[in-house]
């Protein structure tokens, strides 16, 4: 009995925290905090969204950065993704969602198979992702859900379906920091200006804005916060 305790409060101490960022051109987001994490001992999952797998494919671990491609839309691969990170014995403290933030022209047309494509890649994914992992930060009491938006305003007026894919993240956003708050789990949904991945101050501009909303007192939640000027 005394050796299995001792077993279990040793892989207690050794569990690491970890922030997962998740989404599709998320390559330098999850750099820079690759880059911010370092002294805070932090892991970072870059997790790729990718329909192709119909579980998880590690293309890149390392003790900074680990890299899995995941279809996000499908339960199994999720489940394989949780179970992964808790063999490597991390729990996840802040979760970043980036959704497809492709906005259309005027001039493009859509296809049954595209409205299909782009749904999944935002409000379908957003609702998986979040149902997974608001469900591991239950059982540890604590957490950070972030869901990354755009600002009407950029979006043109003839791209209806980016207006409600993101109109229903946010609204998801609201019922679940309503529903989760009280628990103990931080959610909050973050409007940007512009996608732009190569835009390094951009990219750390949101690491520090969701690292901030991530450390605040819980009698300070935010629940929306926006990055303007960009």
């Amino acid at each position: 009995m005394k050796r299995i305790f001792n077993y279990f409060f040793r892989q207690d101490l050794e569990a690491q925290g970890c922030i997962v960022v998740v989404g599709d051109e998320i390559h330098h987001l999850s750099h820079v905090c690759v880059e911010q994490c370092k002294q805070k001992k932090l892991h970072v999952y870059q997790v790729l969204n990718d329909a192709k797998h119909t579980s998880i494919h590690i293309e890149c671990q390392n003790p900074e950065l680990t890299t899995i491609y995941v279809n996000l839309v499908n339960p199994v691969a999720l489940k394989n993704l949780m179970q992964h990170i808790r063999q490597q014995a991390h729990h996840i403290e802040l979760c970043i969602f980036q959704p497809s933030f492709k906005v259309l022209n005027e001039e493009d047309m859509l296809s049954i198979q595209q409205v299909e494509l782009q749904w999944k890649n935002t409000g379908l994914s957003a609702v998986s992702i979040s149902q997974i992992m608001i469900k591991h930060m239950l059982a540890q009491r604590k957490g950070t859900f972030i869901f990354l938006g755009m600002q009407n305003k950029i979006i043109s007026n003839a791209d209806l379906l980016a207006q409600s894919m993101f109109a229903s993240i946010r609204a998801l956003s609201q019922s679940l920091s309503r529903e989760f708050h009280p628990k103990g789990i931080h959610i909050a949904y973050c409007e940007l200006e512009t996608w732009d991945r190569q835009n390094q101050p951009l990219m750390k501009s949101i690491h520090q804005l969701c690292w901030h909303i991530h450390k605040q007192p819980n009698s300070t939640w935010s629940q929306e916060v926006s990055i303007r000027g960009l």
